[in-house]
């Protein structure tokens, strides 16, 4: 027939193999139109032009779809031949019910476009449970400065609280006695409790609280409640912040030096203030005096606290190993 052609004439036509003739087939099937399939299979006569294209595409160096997509310009494409041929080389599928135990191609290409789909939808997915994690986080870096600013509002006020000048109170009444004319004079009354503290050095210094008569204008006289119940620490050597554990609160350490004070009979002196310094006195068995001086502070953590700045003995500031053995030693019988 010299209208169409065989494997073997296009082979002959283009001057290439019969494999490459059959590779063109697989790569265009819908450019190829064949005209019988009997042995052997014949080709429609402007299978010969269409192959001529094709080798001329190749030994261009153009790609298959460079290449398909010259042909789409110059010749008809069948699709009928391209399905055909897609469903020669597919490989069995599973059967299903309805359509004679076999899945189609359209069935196919749906199922893979609505996985393609699926996959994209699970990657939109991904993107916005990315999306509303860096969101949660924002929002709990928002959270968390607002309660910084909470703590340091509090804080700042407790320090105003703690820094306010108390109520004046009034003077306590003379009593005078009833079988006397005239009121007698006030003497000085002293309770004392000793407390011993040793110094690193070995040094004994022993001291006790005591309230005179020359105090009584001051009795009442007092820090605030939030100044008390504020946390007391020391400083080391390093300048260190250091407390009791469970954040003991200053009321508590005072509590302590007035428990021991009682277990003698002795009674607590009156606090005073000296500008932003609360200063609680007492006075050892020998007479001298001692001063322990407190201020509110803050710690670099932004915690306030009561800072034990300081233990004066008969006016004169002690050394900070002195200090810091007398409040271990207190700390101690807590």
């Amino acid at each position: 027939m010299d209208d169409s052609y065989t494997h073997r004439d296009l082979a002959a036509l283009c001057k290439v193999s019969e494999t490459t003739i059959k590779s063109y087939r697989r790569k265009f099937p819908g450019f190829i139109p064949v005209l019988t399939r009997g042995k052997p299979i014949r080709f429609r006569k402007e299978a010969g032009e269409v192959c001529l294209r094709i080798r001329d595409c190749f030994d261009k160096g153009l790609s298959v779809n460079e290449t398909l997509k010259i042909l789409k310009e110059n010749f008809k494409e069948s699709l009928s031949a391209r399905r055909s041929a897609r469903t020669a080389s597919a490989p069995p599928l599973p059967a299903t019910e309805g359509e004679g135990g076999v899945i189609s191609q359209e069935y196919l290409e749906k199922f893979f476009a609505t996985a393609g789909q699926m996959m994209q939808g699970m990657a939109g997915l991904a993107t916005a449970q990315a999306k509303s994690g860096q969101r949660l986080a924002k929002l709990e870096a928002a959270v968390e400065s607002l309660i910084e600013v909470q703590q340091q509002n509090s804080e700042a006020f407790r320090i105003f609280l703690a820094h306010s000048k108390p109520p004046a109170s009034d003077t306590l009444p003379t009593s005078s006695s009833p079988d006397a004319g005239d009121a007698p004079s006030e003497k000085p009354v002293r309770a004392r409790k000793i407390v011993n503290v040793t110094t690193p050095d070995g040094d004994v210094k022993s001291y006790t609280l005591e309230k005179t008569g020359a105090d009584r204008s001051r009795s009442m006289e007092r820090p605030s409640d939030a100044f008390l119940n504020t946390p007391i620490v020391i400083r080391n050597d390093q300048g260190e912040f250091l407390g009791v554990p469970g954040r003991l609160p200053l009321s508590a350490f005072v509590e302590a030096l007035v428990r021991d004070a009682e277990e003698s009979g002795a009674s607590l002196s009156n606090w005073h203030r000296d500008d932003d310094t609360w200063i609680f006195t007492m006075q050892t068995p020998g007479g001298d005096s001692h001063a322990l001086h407190f201020l509110s502070t803050t710690t670099p953590r932004g915690n306030l606290v009561v800072l034990l700045d300081r233990l004066d003995v008969n006016g004169e500031q002690t050394t900070p190993r002195f200090l810091q053995e007398f409040f271990r030693q207190v700390k101690d019988r807590i």
